[in-house]
């Protein structure tokens, strides 16, 4: 069984010295409040560069991409 969807949101910023950073937020308890995840280590020349390299890392978080990211259930509380 899995656990509840995480809510997760991809941005990009720019930094000043112009280049793109991609973004990935998280919200817990389905709040509309979220806080930064993780971020880009290094700037992209474009938005678009920095959009496609933020979603991979955003599918990768997922096994199955069919249900999306997952919060893991405790083994203790599963099997129950």
């Amino acid at each position: 069984m899995a656990g509840q969807l995480i809510s997760i949101a991809l941005t990009v910023d720019q930094h000043d010295e112009g280049h793109y950073f991609w973004v990935l937020l998280e919200s817990f308890d389905n709040s509309m409040e979220f806080e930064p995840l993780m971020e880009a280590a290094k700037g992209f020349h474009t938005y678009a560069e920095a959009l496609q390299a933020g979603y991979v890392v955003l599918k990768g978080l997922s096994e199955d991409l069919n249900v999306g990211p997952r919060e893991e259930l405790d083994d203790t509380i599963a099997a129950e």
